[in-house]
């Protein structure tokens, strides 16, 4: 039987570009920017050639996945469809969710980007203006958020969304051991209510 009849249609570049980027992802977060191309390409299942003609080296490669893995638009997408119609407590306490699950991946993926190697350097690429532009949009849609509520907040949406976001970020920064990080409600009660017991005298 002739071998050729199973093997599958070549893709269109782009397609093929995002097979690859889809498959580097996992390996990055599991083995960071030591991941082997021989890796990516099983990953992908396909040949290590097929890769670098596609990529025009393995830094691109990697880099198109972080860029890919910071898109905004799912945090965007998921801030904006949490229900008006519950409390704004409930509200905080979802986002944060939302933003919890995004925070331990791309910590490790902005750690990864900065050991990678601008080619033909020694030098890290360093920080990518997509990660810039992909804080930009969370904050705005933390902003948008937070604006629902503006008669609760003592202070403007917009800096109301700077501390929000730091402090959920700052709860899940990787120096932080698990057992030590605040749930959402917990981390919710803090922002809205501060550390200090209501009516409790105060300590010197």
């Amino acid at each position: 039987m002739n071998a050729r009849k199973h093997r599958s249609e070549p893709l269109p570049p782009d397609d093929r570009r995002r097979a690859i980027v889809d498959a580097v992802i996992p390996l990055l977060l599991t083995e960071g920017s030591a991941v082997t191309s021989r890796q990516i390409a099983e990953a992908a299942g396909i040949a290590e050639g097929t890769i670098f003609r596609v990529f025009s080296d393995k830094p691109s490669v990697i880099l198109e996945a972080i860029k890919v893995s910071m898109d905004p638009e799912p945090v965007r997408d998921a801030l904006a469809q949490i229900p008006e119609s519950t409390s704004m407590e409930v509200q905080l306490q979802e986002a944060t969710r939302v933003l919890l699950d995004r925070t331990d991946r791309v910590a490790t993926l902005i750690g990864i980007l900065h050991t990678v190697k601008t080619p033909g350097t020694d030098r890290p690429v360093g920080t990518r203006q997509f990660v810039t532009e992909s804080n930009t949009v969370i904050l705005a849609a933390l902003t948008d958020l937070l604006e629902r509520h503006r008669s609760r907040l003592r202070i403007a949406p917009v800096e109301a969304a700077v501390a929000f976001r730091g402090f959920v970020f700052a709860n899940a920064h990787p120096m932080v051991a698990a057992d030590e990080r605040a749930t959402p409600e917990e981390i919710v009660a803090v922002l809205l209510n501060g550390i200090a017991t209501p009516g409790g005298e105060a300590t010197v």
